[in-house]
């Protein structure tokens, strides 16, 4: 079973439509356009050694709950992996925990599932720790992801740390598998050549976060992530054979922004192939 990737949300942190707006995308959005989407975060599904198949989450923002129940089939992730902790990234975290602690026993069985297993890099774990307390009471629910990452789902998961602007920083995941070598950055913004050199190199895929279309007018020292002009200026960026585009603002109308062969924008629910 070769890996799979599902855009269970592209949006930005406030997402589209955002629920105070008419512009053109909001109201596209509203009415269940292209631009209608959620809070960032990707599922991963493919198979162990052994052909047990496995499911990864990427990030667990506001609008998990959501992405998750409109699925086809019942499904809980076997692993989590937190990029940092802002809420657009974070806060469906509770939903995560609520069924861990159920399969544990603390609450009603779901069919004798085992706890899901949650990770972040070491320097978020305090911040998701003081984010929710009381699921730190009695243990820590979230572990520290060792540095040379997971092997899970048919792939070898591992986390780098990049520049998130005026927000701090972040962390995005390099996901490699024989032949194959993909990166899901979502939140960056002048990420140093140096790391590019070592985690963005001769990539298959990229999933890059662009928030705007072109934010070139405005002040750079408050800004957070790449916007599209940017991004098609990244030589790491334009070296890769696919380039999807997710963490999209309303400031990015699909429908009307051309992109260059081999570049498209992430949707909602679109199901890549990992190979």
């Amino acid at each position: 079973m070769s890996p799979r990737l599902t855009f269970l949300g592209t949006a930005d942190s406030k997402g589209v439509p955002r629920f105070w707006c008419a512009c053109p995308v909001c109201t596209d959005a509203r009415a269940g356009g292209r631009n209608r989407r959620t809070r960032s975060a990707a599922l991963i599904r493919g198979a162990d050694p052994n052909g047990v198949p496995q499911t990864l989450l990427l990030d667990c923002g506001p609008d998990l709950h959501g992405q998750l129940a409109r699925l086809p089939e019942p499904l809980v992730p076997d692993a989590v992996l937190i990029s940092h902790a802002h809420n657009d990234h974070l806060l469906g975290l509770g939903d995560v925990l609520d069924y861990a602690a159920s399969a544990s026993g603390d609450g009603p069985t779901r069919g004798g599932v085992a706890p899901i297993a949650v990770y972040t890099p070491a320097e978020v774990l305090p911040q998701v720790a003081e984010r929710f307390g009381y699921a730190f009471r009695h243990g820590a629910p979230v572990q520290v992801l060792p540095e040379e990452g997971l092997v899970t789902a048919g792939l070898r998961v591992r986390a780098f740390r990049v520049p998130h602007g005026a927000n701090g920083y972040s962390y995005a995941f390099r996901l490699d598998r024989p032949g194959f070598a993909a990166a899901y950055v979502t939140d960056a913004i002048d990420i140093p050549q140096e790391v590019a050199t070592r985690w963005l190199g001769d990539l298959d895929l990229l999933i890059l976060g662009t928030s705007f279309a072109d934010e070139s007018a405005a002040a750079h020292a408050g800004r957070s992530v790449y916007d599209v002009r940017e991004a098609l200026a990244l030589p790491w960026a334009r070296s890769a054979r696919r380039v999807y585009l997710t963490h999209l603002s309303h400031g990015v109308d699909v429908r009307a922004l051309p992109l260059p062969v081999g570049w498209a924008f992430a949707q909602d629910g679109l199901e890549l192939p990992l190979a």
